[in-house]
């Protein structure tokens, strides 16, 4: 048998996650101070690994388009809002990405450079690569605060999930 998990379908997955996240930190706001990794670390806070989730989904789009790289969203990573904001109208760019993205060119290999080394791969798997990138990092966020004494918003299980069939 053989099954597959369609792109939109965990599009949909990772944007109603988005916003379980948006309107619990907006009711939350000092959650975006609580601490991932150690003080002094690249990702110390929850705001900065969501700022962090947003930046890559954008430069992975900027390497699909072939343009330029940001070096950051320009946000201080403090205020739930404007950086889900961000996230928003970059999610909006990879939607149209998608949608007007050849399925022959999606499935061709190219070489990505990431982090100083280049990466065989298709576009394809680069897409999905954006979507489980932020996934995994939604749990670190969902973990650290519930160390801190919060109650994450619930049901984030694919399970649960209103995107899948």
């Amino acid at each position: 048998m053989s099954m597959t998990l369609a792109f939109d379908e965990l599009l949909q997955y990772t944007s109603d996650e988005r916003e379980k996240w948006r309107a619990w930190l907006r009711a939350h706001p000092s959650a975006m101070e609580v601490a991932v990794q150690p003080a002094g670390s690249r990702l110390p806070s929850v705001g900065k690994l969501i700022d962090h989730i947003f930046l890559v989904e954008q430069r992975h789009l900027q390497r699909l388009r072939e343009e330029p790289l940001s070096n950051s969203t320009g946000l201080t990573a403090n205020n739930a809002p404007p950086l889900f904001d961000y996230g928003a109208s970059v999610r909006r760019e990879l939607e149209r990405f998608v949608e007007a993205l050849d399925e022959d060119l999606a499935d061709q290999l190219r070489t990505f450079n990431v982090q100083d080394r280049d990466w065989l791969m298709t576009p394809r798997k680069l897409l999905f690569h954006i979507l489980f990138h932020e996934i995994r990092h939604w749990a670190q966020i969902a973990l650290a605060v519930r160390s801190a004494g919060f109650d994450p918003p619930g049901d984030h299980d694919l399970f649960y999930s209103r995107a899948l069939r």
